[in-house]
């Protein structure tokens, strides 16, 4: 074989090659997130929002999970004069290839303020859920992500099942060490963990009990530490008639804390409640730890409490 010839048969192997690794490669899901695609060269997992972005060329790609149901409730309002009414300017509509999942992909233009960005907007449905993916880069950064690129992007997009109990707490920004028997109920936005004790899958405290664990940045200081515990828990919804029992620093886990301990009803039920609220204090940040029992069944559940209380490490926000 001459040998430009070989060079030549080797080069379209390599080509091949990367291409077939290219259409390989796996879709990357955003922490918590049950929607993913294969993001373009130079982006990376966005740490505001749910999505990826390119920091340097400010471009981005928001992603927003809904429940299958969702499609068509948000496909009927997906019309251009709706999308005009947010300053979207739409130049085409049409569709993606995506097997099993319907959709429409609408392209266009947007000012937001003195910049005008180039928008790609993705209403994606399946069995497994519904997503609305935005794609957006300024108009002087235009070439640095083509129509085509965005196109096959959109192409790679993938749902996948809801992630398992464990998976949800290892997404979590701290551990629970000690559950004490209870079991999650649920994850909200990768910063809060509800758990309970009892069969139902419902935020019902009033038939069995409540434990949430949340992280939040910002700092409290000293001497506003009382007043913020038991203003955050007197403004907590879903209770009414509530009544402060006692509030009191405490050390958690070496670090400086609030107790906050009420009597209340349930907001639709009416049935009594009784609440203790844990605060515990960082640098940056703090975590809220609150119980909701029973009235009647707290004295059995305190102790219990105190254990998921003990038993949390965190390693978000929340700063030694």
């Amino acid at each position: 074989m001459p040998l430009p010839l070989a060079r030549l048969s080797l080069a379209l192997a390599a080509l091949l090659v990367s291409g077939s690794l290219a259409l390989a490669a796996e879709a990357e899901f955003p922490r918590g997130s049950l929607v993913g695609l294969v993001p373009p060269e130079g982006m990376g997992e966005a740490t505001t929002f749910p999505g990826f972005e390119d920091r340097a060329k400010s471009a981005s790609i928001l992603i927003v999970e809904m429940p299958p149901e969702a499609y068509e409730q948000v496909a009927a309002g997906f019309t251009d004069a709706a999308l005009g009414t947010k300053g979207i300017a739409v130049e085409k509509r049409d569709n993606i290839p995506l097997k099993d999942i319907k959709n429409v992909l609408v392209t266009g233009t947007q000012t937001v303020g003195p910049i005008q960005v180039r928008k790609w907007v993705l209403l994606a449905g399946s069995d497994k859920g519904t997503a609305l993916i935005t794609v957006q880069v300024p108009e002087a950064n235009a070439a640095a992500l083509p129509d085509q690129v965005v196109r096959t992007t959109l192409s790679t997009l993938a749902f996948r099942a809801p992630p398992t109990a464990e998976e949800q707490l290892k997404a979590l920004p701290f551990q629970l060490t000690n559950l004490e028997g209870f079991r999650l109920l649920r994850v909200l936005g990768n910063t809060a963990a509800f758990l309970t004790d009892g069969p139902k899958n419902e935020f019902d405290a009033a038939a069995q009990p409540l434990f949430v664990i949340s992280v939040a940045a910002g700092s409290v200081r000293d001497d506003e530490r009382a007043t913020f515990s038991v203003r955050t828990l007197t403004t907590t919804p879903g209770f009414r008639d509530l009544k402060i029992e006692r509030a009191e620093p405490l050390r958690i886990n070496n670090m400086p804390g609030f107790e906050v301990m009420a009597n209340a009803k349930d907001g639709q039920t009416g049935a009594p409640v009784k609440i203790v609220q844990w605060i515990r204090f960082g640098t940056n940040g703090y975590m809220r730890m609150m119980g909701v029992v029973k009235a009647d069944a707290f004295t059995d559940y305190y102790g219990r409490l105190r254990g998921i209380r003990d038993g949390v490490d965190t390693g978000g926000p929340e700063s030694r």
